[in-house]
């Protein structure tokens, strides 16, 4: 033993080991007590990972060129290797820093980047992972395959971001009547269908709009509104309404299917578009 102590480098070795055992022992504590009362997907533990992995890279390198000096000069050359050949790998990494710092997205969020939409279900320092949805953002179904997005597309790329705002959205459905159509009935059909969906999917709009204000997000009114246009192919109603982010398809669905059942009562008829 006296031999080990007496040799610098096999001392560094153990001490280089006593601190990988003592971060990751303190890490998973402190992962345990954040678990503790949280939703499954707080980010927590990735926050608690990658501060207890840059803790042991500066004490490793502390141990091993003792001092600070040394490790200022060994960072800067590093660095100025990294910057020439692996440009890509530090913009993924600064990408991860903004992702955390400005809370662009959490675990869960439906969003947008670029071409790429998806359920986000990993975060790491150089890639995000999305559960792809279809060709259509916010209104497609999974498709059950994983994407990894470079972190550094989140610097240079908007992030649009369906479920952090107050995890609902306003959507529009279009519906083309003929000329003679009762359009004051339909449109009275169609909010009527739409306040039974929002009944059905407990949407209060009162809670909603207290949501969107704590975001600094203002609507005068979330009630559902039905617009009225005509083109060459007779009368357009264009519905407008609250729903959750996550409810787009199944509203459509839902309001579409009811309203097609309201035109076996007769004075509504549908265009066909040329």
């Amino acid at each position: 033993m006296e031999d080990i102590l007496n040799n610098i480098y096999a001392f560094k070795a153990l001490q280089s080991i006593a601190l990988a055992i003592i971060v990751t022992i303190l890490a998973k504590i402190a992962i345990l007590v954040s678990a503790k009362g949280r939703k499954r997907t707080s980010e927590a533990p990735h926050a608690i990972k990658y501060t207890a992995i840059f803790f042991f890279g500066f004490a490793f390198i502390f141990i091993w060129l003792e001092g600070v000096g040394p490790i200022l000069t060994a960072l800067t050359i590093v660095a100025a290797a990294l910057t020439i050949v692996a440009k890509e790998l530090i913009l993924n990494f600064f990408g991860s820093v903004v992702i955390f710092w400005r809370e662009l997205f959490a675990i869960g969020d439906r969003v947008q980047i670029g071409e790429y939409s998806g359920d986000v279900i990993d975060k790491g320092l150089l890639y995000f992972t999305l559960l792809e949805v279809g060709r259509t953002p916010f209104t497609g179904h999974s498709t059950g395959r994983l994407i990894k997005v470079p972190n550094a597309l989140t610097l240079t790329t908007p992030v649009v971001n369906a479920t952090r705002g107050a995890g609902y959205l306003w959507h529009e459905i279009h519906f083309s009547l003929t000329g003679k159509s009762d359009w004051e009935k339909a449109r009275g059909h169609l909010i009527e269908i739409t306040h039974d969906f929002q009944k059905s999917s407990s949407i209060n709009l009162e809670k909603v709009k207290r949501v969107f204000e704590s975001r600094k997000i203002y609507f005068n009114k979330l009630t559902p509104k039905v617009y009225v246009s005509t083109d060459t192919n007779g009368i357009t109603l264009t519905l407008r309404y609250i729903c959750g982010s996550r409810e787009v398809s199944g509203s459509e669905d839902f309001i579409t299917t009811r309203f097609l059942q309201e035109l076996e009562s007769g004075g509504i008829e549908l265009s066909v578009r040329r």
